[in-house]
């Protein structure tokens, strides 16, 4: 490369840096070697239940609040600060921040949140995971006002996932199967019917009857001129989800 190319590029990359939000840039430098998963449930899961019904959208002011959960399947043996923080235009709102001490080696954590309490805007946010300032896990959701002004709850696609639980003693090398549901939905976007289509590897063996619970948590948007919504639905069983 000549001299003056080379020249142009850093001075672009420095641009480009330059012209970052602070907390992105020194995010995209620090990556923490220990594993983790955002999670968000639309509510928290039934007495007893062992599903859970995961949110792919979030409303500011819900019916029944929203919870925010991380994880971990490979925690140190030692205290570790998680702070769990989801971003907009004002700056950073914590959605978890403590320290977890002589952790088991898989950590789940939820709990319940208000993003109304705190001034979180709607739009799209980025939410962060970090373990000792470390970036462990991130991801993008839309926060909406309502279900009428929410992206995510318009047409059949669902904005409520319903999942199993993760088998502590199954190896995640062999944590693996898959369902395919064909889910009727009522007017309101609530299942009214599960049958299960296609049951393989621990779908049918360990995790029949649960999956068959979490079916009955999907939620697709509204459409009260449908009486009913039949989707075919399939959910692949991976390790830690």
């Amino acid at each position: 490369m000549h001299t003056g190319t080379f020249a142009a590029a850093l001075a672009s990359l420095f641009g480009l840096a330059a012209s970052l939000p602070a907390h992105v840039a020194e995010d995209a430098a620090r990556a923490s070697p220990i594993h983790g998963h955002i999670e968000f449930l639309w509510e928290a899961p039934a007495r007893g239940s062992e599903a859970r019904p995961v949110a792919l959208g979030l409303l500011t002011r819900p019916d029944a609040p929203h919870l925010a959960c991380w994880k971990s399947a490979a925690f140190p043996q030692r205290a570790v600060e998680v702070r769990l923080e989801i971003d907009d235009a004002h700056g950073r709102h914590p959605l978890w921040v403590g320290t977890e001490t002589g952790a088991p080696l898989h950590v789940v954590r939820c709990r319940d949140i208000d993003l109304a309490a705190l001034g979180v805007a709607p739009g799209m946010r980025r939410v962060v995971l970090r373990f000792d300032g470390r970036i462990a896990a991130q991801e993008t959701i839309e926060v909406a006002a309502s279900l009428a002004t929410a992206a995510f709850h318009r047409g059949d696609r669902s904005f409520v996932n319903g999942r199993t639980p993760y088998l502590a003693d199954i190896a995640p090398a062999h944590y693996s199967g898959r369902f395919v549901w064909v889910l009727t939905f009522g007017p309101d976007g609530r299942v009214i019917a599960v049958e299960t289509e296609v049951a393989e590897g621990l779908a049918a063996t360990r995790l029949r009857a649960a999956g068959e619970e979490a079916a009955w948590l999907y939620r697709i948007g509204a459409d009260p001129g449908k009486p009913e919504r039949k989707l075919r639905q399939p959910y692949d069983l991976l390790p830690g989800h």
